[in-house]
């Protein structure tokens, strides 16, 4: 079942993966094959209003990223990104055939043993789609501030499936050419070719299929914590604490933590330009890699630094996501007529001139907290997801689910703000007056979204503290206050 892979290529890939363990924040420049899974969940799990379909939706979340990292292991591969129902695979390769043909071959393996898990597509998971492409890739161990272990990769082999496997979901499931059940490879000219997953060659047989499956059910993640270990495994202060990986205090699939808060998903400008320029150019993807580094430091002094508690989600390519929490209800009400708006304006203040100074652009905002429920422990819900010593921090909820989904309803510009609309009704009227209505990505008036520009928004702060009026403005502080997650589920 092991294929055979260079082993210098594997000796590479591993220890640079080790590296990350030992505190360094190493990068690295590879041929390697990237391979996206979209997970298709019933609504009610993807944007979970409630704690039971958090932790349902956490579950499946975590036994689908274990396979997926377990099946890699085969190929010399690991899972590098779970960023909730989307993972993200990379297999090390000598060639480029090399990784085009492990990037079929691993696609045909995870279906298998993803069709024995999720079988039942009436409970959380309808389906799922694979897309995938080969090439040079620079990867860049993220910086952040809870020690989480995610990797950014740069490169049009990493950017390509992403945007590939978006931009057919922006469609309506008869107009696309991804199909559930179907697979994505870009082939030498830049096409795409489809195939359907069942119709692909695997390389596990059925008993070897059973076996992990079987595996994948009862898996609970534990790693063991080592009071010695560098200070990056201990979320660091100032941020919202979260128990370290490994220890009893880190939030889990089966436990999460629930607050009160919203989601601010940022996309960087010029970003995927910046990368298309540096194919096949090691010094200026080394150079890229530097000053990406940077921003994703400035990113994390950021979160550090806000006057209420932050908790960062590891960086998805150059997607920057924070959520603001809150202990109650009441305290996030309170906060929510400025706050959801002040938030993305120091943001824009704070990594304005990080990006500039890199030669990118703005940023665009989605931001959503969603419909309250007085009657739940919170609306946002925090799972630490470990996998063979890597903890993948995974928020759920409406809010979460909707500041993603801007980006492919309404695609906001940079210097742009995108507002769910059940957000904006709980806005001061200072602020609601500098929102229109939103153009989705289809030339249709938006039903979910209202748009406007961060340095409008900025402006009427700026006239409303000058002439005296009362309004709660904050700005950044050194030391913020520590509030209480509420755990979800005790046994």
């Amino acid at each position: 079942m092991t294929l055979q892979i260079p082993p210098t290529t594997l000796r590479t890939f591993r220890s640079f993966l080790e590296s990350r363990q030992k505190g360094v924040y190493p990068n690295l420049s590879q041929i390697l094959d990237h391979v996206y899974i979209k997970l298709d969940f019933h609504d009610r799990f993807e944007r979970a209003t409630t704690g039971e379909d958090a932790k349902d939706f956490l579950r499946s979340v975590t036994r689908a990223g274990w396979l997926a990292d377990r099946i890699a292991e085969n190929y010399g591969g690991a899972l590098i990104e779970l960023q909730g129902s989307l993972l993200h695979v990379a297999i090390p390769a000598g060639s480029f055939r090399e990784a085009a043909s492990h990037a079929v071959a691993y696609a045909a393996d995870v279906h298998a043993a993803y069709r024995r898990v999720f079988f039942d597509n009436t409970k959380r998971v309808r389906s799922w789609v694979i897309t995938a492409d080969s090439g040079k890739t620079f990867i860049v161990a993220s910086p952040d501030i809870h020690g989480d272990q995610s990797w950014v990769s740069l490169g049009n082999a990493a950017n390509a499936p992403a945007k590939h496997l978006y931009a057919q979901l922006e469609k309506s499931e008869e107009y696309r050419d991804l199909q559930k059940f179907h697979a994505a490879f870009r082939l030498p000219d830049k096409t795409w070719t489809h195939r359907k997953l069942d119709d692909l060659a695997r390389t596990l047989n059925e008993s070897q299929e059973d076996s992990l499956a079987a595996e994948a059910r009862t898996f609970e993640p534990r790693i063991v914590f080592n009071e010695g270990a560098p200070s990056w495994k201990r979320a660091m202060a100032r941020a919202q604490p979260i128990g370290p990986a490994g220890s009893s205090m880190s939030p889990s699939a089966e436990k999460p933590i629930a607050y009160w808060g919203w989601a601010m998903r940022t996309d960087l400008d010029g970003f995927t330009k910046r990368v298309e320029e540096c194919f096949d150019n090691d010094i200026e993807l080394q150079q890229l890699a530097l000053q990406f580094n940077c921003i994703m430091l400035a990113g994390a002094r950021f979160a550090t630094q806000q006057a209420q508690s932050i908790v960062q989600l590891p960086w998805a390519g150059d997607n920057f996501t924070a959520v603001a929490v809150f202990g109650t209800k009441a305290e996030y009400d309170l906060a929510a007529p400025f706050r959801l708006v002040d938030l993305s304006i120091d943001f824009e203040k704070e990594m304005d001139e990080a990006a500039s100074e890199c030669g990118f652009g703005g940023w665009a905002h989605g931001v959503a907290g969603g419909e309250l429920h007085g009657n739940c422990a919170g609306n946002v819900y925090l799972a630490g997801i470990e996998i063979r010593n890597r903890r993948f921090l995974v928020a759920v909820g409406e809010g979460i689910g909707r500041s993603a989904e801007a980006f492919g309803n309404v695609d906001p510009h940079a210097g742009e703000m995108a507002l769910y609309t059940a957000d904006y009704e709980r806005l001061d009227p200072l602020y609601r007056r500098q929102f229109t209505a939103a153009t989705t990505v289809r030339g249709e008036t938006s039903t979910l979204y209202k748009t406007a520009k961060i340095e409008d928004l900025k402006d009427a702060r700026d006239k409303k503290e000058t002439v005296g009026e009362s309004a709660t403005i904050t700005v950044s502080e050194r030391q913020t206050r520590q509030i209480e997650p509420k755990p979800y589920f005790h046994e």
